[in-house]
């Protein structure tokens, strides 16, 4: 299990970046049936009517929804996730997806927890360049996939990587005008083309990331990566696969800033040490949800 992926996934987009609101609409969908919505709901003969788009880009939908932890199988139908309920139900944080706390929770599932989507945690965590070219990340991408469970075809690699980058850059004139205002993750400020073909992160505070977003990502991270350990050093937040500082592309003096708020954050059940050469985080009470932290980042 290379990097902790389960089962690599690289195609089910449909190469349909994620766009504004489809995540609304498949929550609306399945969830009057929840928990016991049929599958059938993504084919049958009124799935294009009902969610307002083509054929490809209903399966696309769906993949989008099961990245990103909205709706989850349940044998042999799909069924809302407490994160979706917390999101987008009757009194939901964000009922209709407007605020940049979502845009970054959303990057965070794809590129952090990656369940279904191995191109963005790759990307995000395996690629260590401040700035690369198309053609060296192509190679590079075929590489990493051919070390993976499963045999992947070079071109599906290329239009994964290739959705996977117009996700982040929706001002790209090669793209329609539907595009270009509805792509999710574009206006995160986090990957930019730097000239034809090329590409660079962009690293440093990132003053639209929430902090309660950041400790959610922080407890998700500890839990899949050290979940028996109760302190974790502070180069790990920052440079370990799948760590918030390296999957929201933080700097380090933008990490330690946010990290001393963590103990008023999490009242206390997670506390930060920074003094005499020592930096550390201690986790002092286990009962933490990443779900309650989630909620206080729609109130900042």
């Amino acid at each position: 299990m290379a990097y902790g992926i389960e089962q690599p996934r690289f195609s089910g987009h449909e190469t349909f970046p994620l766009r504004q609101l489809w995540l609304k609409k498949t929550y609306d969908a399945i969830s009057p049936n929840s928990p016991n919505s049929e599958k059938s709901i993504f084919s049958d003969d009124d799935a294009i009517v009902r969610f307002g788009v083509g054929k490809n880009m209903v399966n696309s939908l769906k993949h989008w929804a099961l990245a990103t932890d909205i709706i989850e199988e349940n044998g042999n139908n799909f069924k809302t996730t407490l994160l979706a309920d917390l999101i987008f139900g009757k009194q939901g944080l964000d009922p209709f997806q407007e605020k940049e706390a979502t845009s970054w929770l959303i990057h965070w599932k794809l590129s952090g927890e990656a369940k279904k989507s191995t191109t963005w945690f790759w990307l995000f965590n395996l690629i260590v360049e401040p700035s690369f070219d198309k053609d060296t990340l192509i190679k590079k991408h075929i590489e990493f996939a051919s070390n993976q469970n499963g045999n992947y075809t070079d071109n599906t690699l290329k239009r994964d990587l290739d959705c996977c980058l117009r996700s982040y850059l929706p001002k790209d004139t090669k793209v329609t005008p539907e595009e270009i205002n509805d792509t999710v993750l574009g206006d995160l400020n986090i990957l930019h083309r730097s000239g034809s073909g090329k590409y660079e992160f962009i690293r440093g505070e990132k003053p639209s990331l929430p902090n309660a977003i950041f400790v959610y990502a922080l407890i998700k991270f500890w839990n899949i990566y050290s979940p028996d350990q109760q302190s974790m050093s502070f180069d790990s937040i920052m440079h370990e696969n799948r760590s918030p500082g390296r999957v929201f592309k933080l700097d380090e003096d933008s990490v330690s800033e946010r990290l001393s708020e963590i103990e008023n954050i999490t009242e206390g059940k997670i506390i930060w040490t920074d003094s005499q050469g020592i930096r550390t985080l201690s986790r002092v009470d286990d009962s933490i949800d990443p779900n309650t932290i989630l909620k206080l980042a729609y109130e900042e």
